[in-house]
């Protein structure tokens, strides 16, 4: 990235991003990481797995498509 000009200044918005998502998959997961089930850790696992393979899936779209119109401008 840095051939590019992002330097380690501009990840800053990068963590901030990712800390915010996290807070809101903790969230998400609390009663199931709370659970005392058989499978609750189980499942607990497979769930945070799933949310962030969807997370990286949908933050590529999102960019993705907002660079042609950032192109444009």
């Amino acid at each position: 990235m840095a051939r590019f000009g992002i330097e380690a200044r501009h990840l800053r918005a990068y963590r901030a991003a990712a800390d915010r998502e996290i807070g809101l998959f903790e969230q998400v997961l609390a009663p199931l990481l709370h659970s005392r089930g058989p499978d609750a850790s189980a499942r607990a696992e497979e769930n945070t797995r799933e949310l962030a393979a969807l997370s990286v899936r949908l933050h590529a779209t999102l960019v993705k498509s907002g660079l042609p119109a950032a192109i444009r401008r």
